[in-house]
């Protein structure tokens, strides 16, 4: 439901990923193809949100040339930490579910046999979890997992930390009492998908 609210606040689903790439990367600037990309949206309606964000002066054009492999010289965009609302519009958007959790249990069962997917970090607003999801499953290919996961970020506005493991090395790591597990059930977390039957 917040994630819709957010939607119709920002008037489009464009504006309320731009708004999320932003303010949940502040230390990072994005080219207008970059944030096309990482928001998996139109390049003219990237554009022109970003034109209109700026104008505002919620975000600043940078041009630099990037020390990155790969990364030319180009105007990138960055939030502007000093604009007037600054502060109450960051709060917003990080309060705001980062993902619809109907959406995320749809696009997991596509995966594979999905048997247990574990919300954490991000999800649950939380900066300082061990991971943002726990996987665990069979059957899932590489190519899928990654499909997957470049259409969550698009939603939640940044990179999603994840662990994945297949059934078997999961019921022998937790019944190890693994530190690494324990952690992620230990901390606020959501589970969305559970056929494990774990607490």
């Amino acid at each position: 439901m917040a994630q819709e609210i957010l939607e119709k606040l920002f008037e489009s689903p464009v504006k309320a990923r731009l708004l999320k790439l932003f303010l949940r990367n502040l230390n990072d600037g994005f080219t207008i193809e970059e944030a096309t990309k990482k928001t998996r949206s139109d390049s003219s309606g990237v554009e022109k949100q970003i034109k209109n964000m700026t104008a505002i002066g919620l975000l600043q054009s940078q041009k630099s040339v990037r020390k990155k492999k790969g990364k030319g010289s180009g105007v990138y965009y960055v939030a502007n930490q000093d604009f007037e609302f600054f502060n109450e519009l960051r709060s917003l958007v990080l309060k705001s579910s980062p993902a619809s959790h109907e959406k995320l249990q749809d696009k997991l069962k596509k995966l594979g046999r999905v048997k247990l997917a574990v919300l954490s970090g991000v999800f649950v607003n939380q900066d300082n979890g061990r991971v943002d999801l726990l996987l665990i499953g069979d059957g899932i290919t590489d190519n899928k997992m990654h499909s997957f996961l470049k259409e969550v970020e698009a939603e939640v506005g940044k990179e999603v930390r994840y662990a994945f493991m297949d059934t078997n090395e999961f019921h022998y790591r937790f019944s190890m009492f693994d530190r690494f597990i324990l952690d992620i059930l230990e901390r606020p977390h959501e589970k969305i998908i559970n056929k494990l039957g774990i607490e």
